[in-house]
């Protein structure tokens, strides 16, 4: 098939946490090509989008969703030992999720004592978005849509 005729289709990503955007690039080392960070404000951590769970280890979740792209959903840069005390997964591979189910819930001040952080990071991985925009930025609201992106397919 001819790149020509590809389509371009569009994806929105939910705030998966109360809490204070941070630009991806200050979010240190990650797998996400187009995505955002954010500093929760508490320990519940919703889907950023709906799909279906791939993968869980201990501090990452990785949905697949319309149109072949993956989502990885991390919480923090945590060694396994201060992830299994802290981050509790609700889900398991083959669950379906949306942007009102919970993927875990996080000890954010276990974290905090353990001098890490609790930082979640989410977006699109494995795969280049032809364009992708951020809606809101500063305090924002779990459920609420703070990001597009568009996939060639």
């Amino acid at each position: 098939m001819m790149k020509l005729f590809q389509r371009k289709h569009t994806l929105t990503l939910a705030v998966p946490v109360n809490g204070l955007y941070v630009d991806l690039r200050k979010a240190g080392e990650t797998a996400v090509t187009a995505g955002f960070a954010i500093e929760p404000m508490e320990g519940e951590i919703h889907a950023p989008i709906a799909g279906q769970v791939t993968k869980v280890t201990s501090q990452t979740v990785t949905i697949a969703a319309d149109f072949g792209c993956e989502y990885l959903v991390q919480i923090g840069q945590l060694t396994d030992d201060i992830a299994s005390q802290s981050v509790n997964w609700q889900v398991a591979v083959g669950d379906a999720v949306a942007p009102d189910v919970i993927l875990a819930t996080l000890d954010i001040d276990a974290i905090h004592a353990a001098n890490k952080s609790a930082l979640v990071t989410c977006g699109l991985i494995g795969k280049q978005a032809a364009d992708f925009e951020i809606s809101q930025t500063g305090l924002i609201s779990q459920g609420k849509v703070l990001a597009t992106l568009k996939i060639k397919a």
